[in-house]
């Protein structure tokens, strides 16, 4: 179901450039792969697995913190309340 006007008008500009603040941490370094499956349209979820110095692994999990961007009560929290979350069923998935 496509998106209205007034929720597409809540997205940034095509030419947004993410801006390190104070209190968030930039893993941008790090080897981070999408573990969404294909065809998915709410990327979120992420790992990443590097070796360490000591001959132990490191693996982190990378949740999107979408609330830091979504303004509560705004056009697009609304609609992501109503659409709810992706199902995946055997042969459908059933987007938000």
């Amino acid at each position: 179901e496509p998106f209205p006007a007034k929720v597409l008008a809540c997205l940034p500009p095509a030419d947004y450039k993410i801006e390190l603040e104070s209190g968030r941490l930039d893993l941008r370094h790090l080897p981070v792969l999408s573990i969404d499956p294909p065809g998915c349209k709410d990327i979120d979820d992420a790992l990443h697995c590097i070796e360490l110095p000591n001959g132990n692994w490191q693996v982190g999990v990378h949740i999107a913190d979408v609330t830091h961007y979504v303004e509560a009560g705004s056009a697009i929290d609304l609609e992501a309340a109503n659409r709810s979350t992706s199902t995946y069923l055997v042969n459908k998935r059933l987007d938000m």
